[in-house]
């Protein structure tokens, strides 16, 4: 019986060893000249990527002077493509390689933007999961937007605060469609329901200031009216302050 098991288990290691060899001579041995990309194929999980499919990557491959379709294959660089990528405030992560076939082969994953940021002089950016700071995304995305007297630092620690604390908060991220910073660097909130301007003031104490704002639209709005007051004040103490 241990014979046969031994016979046995020698023949899949000997199937596996082939199986091996034939890959590992396939995946290295020099490419026929004279083929030509035909194309570039997206692997990976597309949901950890802005990129939806090839055309929107193939767009950034163009502008770089990197498109590899009809070019010979040994002639595809992916340790440019990879360079050129990588150097995309988005992009995390990003491996190229050669398929079997004709194609070039992209793995990416991308930064998750958490707000869009446009300052008061019209510069557009984004900050993403880890407060840092992304140029460009190439689809549009569905966040809340700070305009104002935004700078850099602001960004990465104030917004970033607020962005985060609004993620972790369903009610509070689909309520909030828009944040102003003022000219002193207090925060005026801009709600989806409701026709008034909430002062934040400073980003600070953000539990205590909207657990007050939930409690006076459970307890005051929802019997006197959402378009009662034009602004909500919780800058101060333990009351909301209603100006009309």
């Amino acid at each position: 019986m241990k014979s046969r098991l031994k016979k046995i288990l020698a023949v899949v290691v000997m199937l596996l060893l082939a199986a091996y060899v034939g890959v590992a001579f396939t995946s290295f041995s020099p490419r026929p000249k004279g083929e030509v990309c035909d194309g570039i194929v997206l692997t990976g999980n597309k949901g950890d990527s802005q990129f939806e499919n090839e055309a929107d990557v193939l767009d950034l491959l163009k502008r770089f002077k990197l498109n590899p379709i009809g070019k010979p294959m040994d002639e595809v660089s992916c340790l440019a493509i990879e360079d050129s990528l990588r150097g995309l405030s988005l992009v995390l992560r990003c491996e190229c390689f050669k398929t079997v076939g004709t194609k070039v082969g992209l793995d990416i994953t991308c930064r998750t933007p958490i707000m869009h940021i446009i300052d008061n002089k019209g510069k557009s950016f984004y900050i993403d999961e880890e407060g840092v700071l992304l140029e460009r995304v190439p689809k549009p995305l569905y966040l809340p937007v700070a305009t104002g007297y935004i700078n850099k630092e602001f960004a990465t620690k104030d917004l970033f605060t607020l962005a985060s604390f609004l993620r972790k908060d369903a009610f509070w991220n689909a309520q909030i469609e828009q944040i102003n910073v003022t000219a002193n660097g207090e925060v005026e909130l801009i709600p989806r329901v409701g026709d008034q301007i909430i002062r934040l003031g400073k980003v600070e104490n953000l539990k205590y200031k909207f657990s007050k704002l939930l409690t006076f639209y459970k307890e005051g709005l929802s019997q006197i009216g959402w378009d009662k007051y034009r602004i909500l004040d919780i800058r101060y103490g333990n009351q909301v302050i209603g100006i009309k």
